[in-house]
């Protein structure tokens, strides 16, 4: 084992930051579309993008906490609250559009 195979297998000592920034600023959103958006009995568009953010977030948290895993973490992190974002634009520019007349 190489030295630089040995940093990537050593503990990443922040690997919390991009989970908890996610967390902060998606949870909530994710959690009032969901309320939203979860009254229907079927899986329209909005849901499924609010469930991958929901799965996205939990695969964030529960990567291995390795350097090697660094990317993919905030990769998934990120991806998260763009799903948690999305369905927000979405519902504000529609909302614009119908105000216009």
């Amino acid at each position: 084992m190489t030295e630089n195979d040995a940093q990537l297998l050593a503990a990443d000592p922040t690997w919390w930051k991009a989970p908890v920034v996610a967390t902060l600023l998606g949870l909530p959103l994710l959690v009032w579309e969901l309320s939203l958006y979860g009254v229907d009995s079927y899986l329209s568009g909005p849901e499924v993008m609010i469930y991958g953010g929901f799965a996205l977030l939990a695969i964030a948290w529960t990567l291995p906490r390795r350097r090697s895993a660094r990317m993919l973490r905030i990769t998934a992190a990120c991806c998260a609250l763009g799903c948690a974002v999305l369905p927000f634009v979405f519902l504000v520019m529609m909302a614009m559009a119908m105000a216009s007349g």
